[in-house]
């Protein structure tokens, strides 16, 4: 079959010669859903159309171009008909470099055609392109320029007050085929957590979404593979956006990137419009002093190993120094830009000094000493109580503090960090204990915003725990800011409505086998041993794990699929899952459930090499473990390795 691909590629290429040949360099494209896929030249005769296409992708994964793959233009489909370098349907997997080059053949286009789509399939993930030119011209967008503020740009000073904020949206250039759902995330202040809220796209490419909010807060709209923005909304009001889909395309691109501009990515109206067009407008590279490589991360674990407490906050403090030098020395950006990457900076080095234990962490990485064996002649690092001293000139404790999208989780960070000095054993289940006089000593006040949030999120997470508030925490909600008490009522009312459902759902499974007494060695065995002859899928995650939750939203709709069918889905976790919590979580999750202790969970890690959640693995039907990875693998993927083993 390759030998006779290969000769319908020669003889294309040979006619191709014969014929007058019309090439198009580097064309121009409308909009795109990939920056997979690059397009060098396109060559056009009588025989054939020629696509030369560039390919950049993670080093060592594969991409692959199906032969449904299809060109569209004047109302008509050419399919693909060959590869050249690349085989159609097969995985290619990309070299070290992460770029290749490859041609595709398609059937030749009418003479007059202008534009033509790309299609490479109707799967979730297909590479479309549309919009490319082959009359040498660029597209036009007709999008409003956004206009200057007349006004010095300011922060506007937040305050706590609940109400829904309404997005309104478009995306130009939007084509049928597209995302039609797209994720925003809300950072919860009280919940330390990103709270995933959906739009959902029309035809025309427009969108609305209400989202409760407690305040002027940070919102993220991501998912494609080319639209990315953070940007600030408000309760109570108004925003309105759109979004400059050519232009946010023509920069991603290596080979448009140069070509001139289509306009702003982004026009806001509405509630804070002014700041937002100005981030989303006039990005600068900011500084920073976080890490962002694997090389850099190495490097700093190697640097740590060795240090005093002392010696590693010096270590940061002369990195955010540096960072701070290069802030001082940007031009053309606002006050309060310039305000928002000063606080982002203060920010990150607060989280880096709290967490100076990562010193022990590295020695025993660098050493490779296992987290569970002793250390011998080592000095554990314990900061003392100056240690801690930069934190009233890090920490605002004012209202501004939650500009920072990460001030959730810097707060978090504070509720378990050791102030005194001394070094805190904690017994099994124990909770950490409360922390805020040490905080309140070190900045010299225990009033204010700051503590104010500290006590909210404490009592926001025995209610993300699925434990009601009791009544010595309903008191102390009585005592904070009116905003907040409502929340928290709002939420403590919702969790106890939610615990009373919960005994009513079914479809769910705990504890099939009664684990107590089984050896960690015969654990897994022993779960599985029920469901010989059916394919089992299986989840290691835990209740606090964000991506464990989202990848089982996008997995409900398969389990639906082999309803009926020998396939069981197994899910396992820790105790470091709060019974609680795990028990009130799982009526949700259509399965079989196992809670194990830290024992047989850490066997499991080194048996399997689980290093992380989530994590998953496939069982076949005689109790073979033939698959198993980190992180989600997607649905497709899930489907083909299920449908794999059902079919043996």
């Amino acid at each position: 079959m390759k030998h006779i691909i290969c000769l319908l590629i020669l003889f294309l290429c040979c006619t191709g010669l014969q014929a007058q040949d019309r090439v198009v360099e580097q064309p121009a494209f409308e909009v795109r859903n990939t920056n997979t896929l690059e397009f060098q030249k396109i060559i056009l005769n009588d025989t054939a159309t020629i696509m030369y296409v560039d390919a950049y992708y993670q080093p060592k994964y594969w991409i692959k171009i199906v032969d449904e793959t299809t060109l569209e233009a004047n109302g008509k489909s050419y399919r693909i008909k060959a590869g050249d370098g690349i085989t159609l349907n097969e995985e290619f997997w990309m070299p070290e470099s992460g770029t290749a080059s490859f041609r595709l053949i398609f059937p030749p286009l009418q003479k007059d055609t202008k534009t033509i789509d790309f299609i490479e399939g109707n799967d979730k993930g297909a590479f479309k392109i549309w919009g490319i030119r082959l009359d040498g011209k660029t597209p036009t967008v007709n999008f409003p320029n956004v206009k200057k503020p007349e006004k010095e740009l300011i922060l506007e000073k937040p305050e706590l007050k609940s109400g829904i904020a309404t997005l309104n949206g478009k995306f130009i250039g939007y084509k049928p085929g597209m995302d039609e759902e797209l994720p925003i995330w809300v950072f919860n202040i009280l919940t330390a957590g990103a709270e995933q809220n959906t739009i959902n796209v029309k035809p025309d490419g427009s969108f609305k979404l209400e989202i409760p909010l407690l305040h002027i807060s940070s919102v993220v709209l991501s998912g494609n593979t080319v639209v990315h923005t953070r940007f600030y909304m408000k309760p109570g009001e108004t925003t309105s956006i759109e979004i400059n889909m050519p232009e946010i395309c023509r920069t991603q691109s290596k080979i448009q990137s140069s070509k001139p501009s289509l306009g702003n990515k982004f026009y806001f109206t509405g509630a804070l419009a002014d700041l937002n067009n100005d981030l989303a407008n006039n990005p600068v590279e900011e500084p920073s002093f976080s890490i962002r490589s694997q090389e850099e991360y190495d490097q700093m674990m190697k640097d740590i190993s060795t240090m005093t407490v002392d010696q590693y906050k010096t270590y940061w403090t002369e990195k955010y120094l540096k960072a701070v030098d290069q802030l001082n020395q940007l031009t053309g950006i606002s006050d309060a830009h310039r305000q928002l990457i000063a606080m982002k900076l203060k920010h990150e080095l607060t989280e880096q000094l709290l967490g100076y234990r990562a010193i022990e962490y590295a020695y025993r990485q660098t050493n490779k000493i296992p987290k569970d064996s002793v250390l011998v002649n080592y000095v554990k690092p314990i900061a003392t109580q100056d240690y801690f001293n930069f934190l009233p000139e890090l920490l605002s404790n004012d209202p501004y503090f939650i500009y920072n999208g990460n001030a959730a989780y810097l707060l978090r960070g504070l509720q378990f960090t050791n102030f005194t000095g001394k070094d805190i054993k904690l017994e099994k289940d124990e909770k950490y204990p409360d922390n805020t006089a040490d905080i309140a000593r070190i900045m010299g006040t225990d009033k204010g915003f700051l503590f104010d949030m500290l006590a909210a999120q404490r009592l926001a997470a025995s209610i993300s725990e699925f434990r009601p508030l009791d009544e010595q925490e309903l008191a102390k909600v009585n005592a904070l800011n009116p905003a907040l008490k409502e929340e928290l009522i709002k939420m403590n009312d919702k969790l106890k409505l939610t615990i009373e459902e919960n005994k009513k759902k079914s479809g769910y499974t705990v504890n099939r086998v009664n684990i107590a007494d089984i050896p960690s060695e015969e654990l897994f065995n022993a779960i599985t041993t029920p469901y010989r002859g059916k394919v089992v899928f299986v989840d290691f995650w835990a209740t606090w794990c964000g991506p464990c939750r989202m990848a089982m939203k996008e997995t409900e709709p398969v389990k639906k699929e082999y309803e009926g069918k020998d396939v069981v889905f197994l899910y396992l976790a820790a105790e470091n899952s709060p019974k609680g919590t795990w028990e009130q979580m799982i009526p949700d999750i259509k399965g079989e459930h196992y809670r194990v202790t830290a024992e047989q969970w850490e066997y499991w890690g080194k048996k399997f090499g689980i290093q992380g959640v989530p994590s998953y693995m496939v069982v076949a039907k005689d109790g073979t473990p033939v698959h198993f990875q980190v992180g989600f693998m997607g649905v497709d993927k899930m489907k083909e390795m299920i449908d794999k083993e059902l079919a043996k």
